[in-house]
């Protein structure tokens, strides 16, 4: 069996960034990914980004790799040591929240369009569900069908509006934008996983990260 290394994020903390620079290590299976918009899209998360989805997955026993992997995951090791108590990871801190740093996101994330048909599904999945809790499944899929029909290009921001059943302008985009607030790691996490400080994500040593997986 593999070994599996987690790399914990709240959102916009680069983590697919973070987590495709440390696959590039020989001890790693290598991640594959593209850049669009400043933003890192990893194609080939071994356990389909279920770990970057709103809600924990139901899943009671997940699938272990042959490989050595690098996982992306907006869950941090309090709530994955359960099903993977052997697993090592990697958490990143909160950023100091600045202007630049919220114009840099809205273009990352919010500017964001793909041709990926199941990364589309996910994400319309993800934000209805984050605005309509309570609508039926019949409900949801016809969202992701009314997505999927639009004849223009539908940026991650678009879906929010349409989730939220207000028209997608920039101006709906820029008011509804999130209202950033990031978490300081809590001791367990801290205790737990190798840290590494947000404004430290482009420097940080991989071999740091392998050593502190191989202890």
């Amino acid at each position: 069996m593999g070994k599996i290394l987690f790399v914990c994020y709240q959102h916009g903390c680069r983590g697919e960034f973070l987590s495709h620079k440390i696959s590039q290590h020989y001890f790693f299976k290598t991640l594959d990914a593209k850049k669009v918009n400043g933003r890192t899209i990893i194609d080939n998360d071994f356990y389909d980004k279920k770990l970057l989805s709103v809600g924990f997955p139901q899943t009671p026993k997940f699938p272990l790799p042959e490989d050595n992997i690098v996982v992306p995951s907006h869950y941090y090791c309090d709530k994955i040591i359960p099903h993977f108590p052997h697993a090592s990871f990697v958490s990143i801190g909160p950023p100091v929240v600045t202007e630049q740093f919220k114009n840099d996101l809205y273009e990352r994330y919010y500017c964001y369009s793909t041709e990926n048909t199941l990364e589309l599904i996910g994400e319309c999945r993800d934000q209805f569900r984050r605005y309509n809790i309570d609508a039926t499944l019949q409900e949801e899929k016809k969202f992701i069908a009314d997505v999927l029909k639009s004849k223009s290009k539908m940026t991650f921001g678009d879906i929010h509006c349409m989730a939220m059943g207000i028209e997608a302008t920039e101006q709906n985009k820029r008011k509804i934008f999130p209202n950033l607030k990031y978490y300081d790691l809590t001791d367990e996490i801290k205790q737990n996983s190798f840290v590494v400080d947000y404004k430290d994500v482009d420097q940080v040593n991989v071999q740091d990260i392998i050593d502190y997986c191989n202890k």
